[in-house]
């Protein structure tokens, strides 16, 4: 069918419609016109200049970043929420998708976890296997630390408790035990080292190499990380030194049995079997003399002795400072010949180097009576009595107790 002629009407209507198109057409222009005069007129070029440039130079590097990201076809990977779901290019677990997940799961009991890769067909999954134990590598202790005996404890059990030779235990703690393991009393605190070896106390003029011969190993031992020091660092008296697998005396386990000649030579470790006389609850000098000859308790040159050394002669009397009983009476290791008395208020005290004794074990004997003669037997560089006090098995500065 044919259209029919416009007619009056529709010629009307679109000059209306392009009469009303012309007038936005012609105030936009009008209102551009405006701006830009204003704009010109008004604006400091110099002014706006050093922002525009600015502008345009972050606008131009972040064009460029979107062209390199598009040019590289980098892809920002969607994390993996399920554990076993894989996709031909399903990447791994996001740090985050881990934490989440963990925390999210609750676990009856902490187990160590490895995660192990499983390429298959479809993709890399990872799987989480539980493992029921941790292992924890073994590392030496980083210091040296103190053991306080107790109540039938002997060296072999220490030294099993921290998996050590009893040698070691015996090596490093030869002041107080005196070479004489079998005397060793609850309350005595001994140093345990880290490893097998000897706990060295530096004497005066020794040097690293002359330590490590005496003990058999090389000088660069001493160079660990227990003892602080330095290669050319020089010693100090007293100073404390790790040698790790040391090797020191032979060490006697047993107390040597008193010779027929010398029947007081005996030991009693038990005060029961004699009526000890009350003791008077304060000490006396043992050689008539507060002179002292070698080392102070725990004197700086030697911090692990626990004794005093008093002056004496050869020869001279020595008396029991405290009436008791007399509970070991003999030679013992470093004490060389030596006495006990247990003066049954918990206090005991100790009498080394003797050259001859007059009493034997189990005798009583009051504050004042002879004991015997001052020697220079056992660890002893010349005559002198080592004088100790012990309160329930810990020993005592005897200096504290003086008259």
């Amino acid at each position: 069918m044919d259209k029919p002629l416009p007619g009056v009407a529709d010629r009307e209507s679109h000059q209306a419609a392009t009469s009303s198109s012309r007038h936005p057409s012609l105030l936009s222009r009008l209102a551009t016109w405006c701006t830009t005069t204003v704009w010109r007129t008004c604006v400091d070029w110099r002014d706006k200049r050093p922002l525009a440039i600015r502008a345009t130079a972050h606008l131009t590097i972040i064009a460029l970043a979107l062209i390199a990201v598009g040019l590289s076809g980098v892809t920002i990977p969607t994390p993996q929420i399920a554990a076993g779901s894989s996709s031909e290019n399903a990447p791994l677990f996001s740090a985050a998708a881990n934490v989440s997940a963990e925390a999210a799961t609750p676990s009856p009991a902490p187990t160590a976890v490895t995660e192990t890769a499983d390429r298959g067909e479809n993709g890399d999954t990872i799987t989480r296997e539980a493992v029921p134990h941790t292992t924890f590598p073994d590392r030496p202790r980083a210091t040296v630390i103190t053991h306080t005996v107790e109540q039938d404890e002997t060296l072999w059990t220490i030294a099993a408790q921290y998996d050590l030779a009893p040698e070691t235990i015996a090596w490093s703690n030869r002041e107080a035990i005196q070479d004489a393991p079998w005397l060793i009393q609850p309350g005595l605190q001994l140093f345990i080292l880290p490893m097998d070896g000897v706990y060295h106390t530096v004497r005066d003029g020794e040097t690293p190499r002359s330590i490590a011969d005496e003990y058999g190993v090389d000088a660069s031992a001493l160079y660990n990380e227990w003892n602080d020091l330095e290669e050319g660092e020089a010693l100090e008296e007293g100073q404390l030194l790790v040698v790790p697998g040391g090797q020191g005396d032979e060490i006697a386990w047993e107390p040597p049995q008193p010779e027929p000649s010398q029947p007081r030579y005996s030991y009693k470790y038990s005060a029961s079997s004699a009526a000890a006389p009350n003791p008077n609850n304060w000490f006396i000098l043992p050689t008539g003399s507060r002179l002292v000859s070698g080392w102070y308790f725990h004197d700086p040159r030697n911090p692990t002795h626990i004794g005093l050394d008093y002056k004496c002669h050869l020869g001279d009397p020595l008396y029991a400072a405290d009436s008791g009983v007399v509970t070991i009476s003999g030679w013992n290791g470093g004490y060389g010949i030596m006495i006990e008395l247990n003066h049954g208020n918990g206090f005991t005290t100790r009498y080394g180097h003797f050259s001859q004794l007059v009493v034997g074990a189990g005798q009583a004997v009051h504050q004042g009576d002879l004991l015997g003669y001052c020697g220079n037997t056992g660890w002893s560089t010349g005559p002198h009595l080592h004088f100790e006090i012990r309160k329930n098995g810990v020993p005592q500065d005897p200096m504290a107790y003086q008259p």
